[in-house]
């Protein structure tokens, strides 16, 4: 079954969850945080930039598992309770 393909502009990225400024979304994608837009709505320097709406879901999702992992890590270097009542004991 195809997919409907559908463009985002930067005030579409609400409903998606992404309620950064302009500014703070230029930022991230300086940083390679954010994908960069996949165009322009005009040739002009000023026309706003869009997204993909397949691209903006494949970045939550990719975000989404690297935060899993994060905090999957975290719980695995935490120490136990039962940990924390041997070495105190020492």
């Amino acid at each position: 079954m195809p997919r409907e393909l559908k463009m985002l502009l930067r005030r579409d990225l609400p409903r998606k969850g992404i309620t950064w400024s302009r500014q703070h979304i230029g930022r991230k994608i300086a940083a390679r945080e954010f994908p960069p837009p996949d165009g322009k709505t005009s040739d002009a320097p000023s026309a706003p930039n869009w997204w993909w709406e397949h691209t903006i879901d494949k970045y939550l999702q990719r975000r989404a598992a690297a935060l899993r992992e994060v905090r999957r890590a975290e719980r695995e270097a935490a120490p136990r309770v039962g940990e924390l009542s041997d070495t105190a004991a020492e």
